[in-house]
């Protein structure tokens, strides 16, 4: 699984390789790279050697070797096994030795809708590679950090609060007339009604899957909505208070002050450029 590449541009430093299937029985002696590689197992299962170890891998588990690692692979007789690799040539140090979970090596296991990220994610650096666009050695950056943290997160996640893939897609779902909808009165009860569960229930699932309430994800959102507003004159606070579905400019200042420590028009003058008058403390 090793990719070289004559090219000199940066971004080319990275690939993407998707493996078709090998046969049962197939195996590679031990080998290493001078990049670094993360590779999916998307389909069946396989052992991966280390040194005196052995690592038992199946569908949905993803391995990091550092550069320089000696590792080899095989299946079982029955089994056949694909894989999804990225290699790329840079990592910082903490994030190497957070990657290494299991030293010298990484191990991580991803639920269904992660799998979904992770394909995505590696289609997208393929066609930065693939089409040589411009900034493609920015992007390609920016879409390996966003690997990088999708596995950091599996790992970090505690023993029994994460959610099955059907209760993630139905958070998802939420999510998705969240961000379509937040600017009108969404009520978490309606949230949940059109997801097919109990208000209480829902917030539940929703907090271990995202990490707070419904509320205060709907709250958060709308705010920081509200910031790229305030800097914009053709919105006086009270109509930033009304567009984002805030019931008072009250209600609005209040939730405002205590996120940020300042008033709506407190934050407008310290944030927002002076120019023709527009912060005027008669805009509320």
């Amino acid at each position: 699984m090793e990719m070289s590449c004559a090219l000199s541009q940066p971004f080319y430093e990275y690939a993407v390789i998707l493996d078709p299937p090998y046969p049962p029985g197939w195996s590679i002696s031990p080998h290493r790279h001078k990049q670094h590689e993360i590779g999916l197992v998307r389909l069946g299962e396989c052992t991966i050697q280390v040194g005196k170890a052995s690592h038992r891998l199946h569908s949905g588990d993803v391995f990091f070797f550092p550069s320089g690692v000696p590792h080899g692979f095989s299946t079982s007789s029955t089994s056949e096994v694909a894989f999804v690799v990225v290699q790329f040539p840079e990592l910082e140090r903490d994030l190497l030795k957070r990657l290494r979970n299991f030293p010298p090596i990484g191990r991580f296991s991803l639920f269904e809708l992660e799998v979904s990220l992770f394909l995505d994610i590696c289609h997208k650096l393929q066609r930065e590679i693939a089409g040589n666009l411009p900034f493609a050695e920015v992007q390609c950056k920016a879409l390996l950090s966003e690997l990088l943290v999708l596995l950091l997160r599996s790992a970090s996640r505690k023993v029994g609060s994460y959610l099955s893939p059907r209760q993630g897609r139905i958070v998802e779902r939420a999510l998705q007339v969240i961000h379509r909808q937040y600017q009108d009165d969404i009520r978490i009860q309606d949230l949940a009604q059109e997801v097919g569960l109990s208000p209480q229930h829902f917030r539940e699932l929703f907090k271990r899957y995202v990490g707070v309430s419904p509320k205060r994800y709907l709250m958060t959102l709308r705010l920081q909505r509200s910031k790229c507003m305030l800097l914009h004159s053709e919105y006086s606070v009270t109509d930033v208070a009304s567009r984002l579905g805030f019931g008072s400019i009250q209600q609005f200042s209040k939730v405002f002050r205590k996120l940020t420590g300042l008033s709506p028009t407190e934050w407008r003058r310290a944030h927002a450029f002076e120019e023709n008058g527009f912060l005027s403390s008669s805009i509320v």
